[in-house]
């Protein structure tokens, strides 16, 4: 005898019979899981190891986008970077006033005193649109860079400094919210392989922001003049620990689409009052290198990024070759 929950028969029985369902097919809840990218590299197999040599920045990339709260302008462009970084590195400092002195180093650059820190900091990476025939330059993020070689404490310090910054104000530039980056497949121009080439490398590279000369060049010929800026630039390479690049291309312009010429970015003023040449440059190297490449003077705050260049250029064909 089959009993459904419509019998009148037992009170009890219909009461059972109300219940069979839910005991044959339970209800689950199940709650949509969302995942969070967090600007870092993707996980490798044992077998995608990097090979490719290195520099003394690490590969993961922290990613923020910039998303405009307040202000008359619209967007932000690429010679607006070093502003940004500045503003943002200053606002993290704000947040390790009672951490232990090696952390502030490591965020502010400086050692105790005020004299620059001789190895690598934290550094910032202006993520811009370009590298597309539609590429205009704006500024879609910024991604913070730390030393390869820190610790897993100091990263998370780091980290909740980092974390603890939600807008940047500035003056004319308005009010721009620093909001993560939630999507599975982000904009190409805010994934960190397409500025580091990580793991596999490349042999060309190109800057996005202009690099900062150390030193002014002494030579008055032109042509003499090239070849010292484009020794000075193999030299920042060696400095954050790559092997020279065999050839230097230096320009007042980008290989990169989007990219703006180098004297539409302000110069960085040294103590003095003085101000830093700086240029465009193509980097050849014998062997892929991975990067973050950051360069230069400026390569703490935005200036000397580079970014790997399809070798279909023919950049070859006009490198100014570097003496070793």
């Amino acid at each position: 005898m089959v009993l459904t929950a419509t019998d009148r028969s037992d009170g009890m029985v219909r009461k059972a019979a109300k219940t069979r369902p839910n005991e044959k097919h339970p209800q689950v809840s199940v709650r949509r899981q969302l995942r969070l990218y967090e600007g870092y590299v993707a996980q490798q197999s044992a077998s995608d190891i990097a090979t490719a040599p290195g520099t003394v920045f690490g590969p993961r990339l922290i990613v923020h986008r910039l998303e405009r709260e307040s202000g008359p302008r619209r967007q932000l462009d690429l010679p607006c970077a070093p502003q940004v970084a500045q503003r943002w590195r200053d606002a993290i400092l704000t947040q390790v006033s009672d951490a232990p002195e090696p952390l502030r180093q490591l965020l502010s650059g400086h050692a105790h005193g005020g004299a620059p820190l001789e190895g690598p900091h934290l550094a910032f990476v202006p993520l811009a649109f370009v590298g597309h025939p539609h590429a205009d330059g704006r500024l879609l993020g910024m991604g913070l860079v730390l030393p390869e070689a820190i610790g897993p404490e100091a990263r998370r310090h780091t980290l909740r400094a980092i974390a603890r910054i939600d807008r940047l104000v500035f003056g004319r530039l308005g009010v721009w919210r620093l909001g993560a980056v939630l999507a599975m497949e982000p904009p190409w121009n805010l994934r960190p392989q397409v500025w580091t080439a990580h793991p596999v490398g490349a042999t060309h590279w190109c800057t996005v922001t202009p690099i900062a000369f150390d030193r002014h060049p002494k030579s008055a010929d032109r042509a003499a003049g090239q070849g010292e800026v484009a020794q000075l630039i193999a030299q920042s390479c060696v400095r954050i620990g790559l092997l020279e690049p065999k050839e230097v291309i230096v320009s007042p312009v980008s290989m990169h689409l989007g990219v703006p010429p180098a004297h539409e970015f302000p110069r960085i003023k040294r103590k003095d009052g003085s101000e830093r040449r700086h240029a465009h440059a193509i980097l050849v190297f014998d062997e892929p290198v991975r990067g973050p490449i950051l360069i230069g003077a400026g390569r703490f705050r935005g200036y000397g990024v580079c970014r790997p260049l399809s070798e279909e250029s023919g950049v070859r064909r006009q490198g100014v070759k570097v003496s070793r």
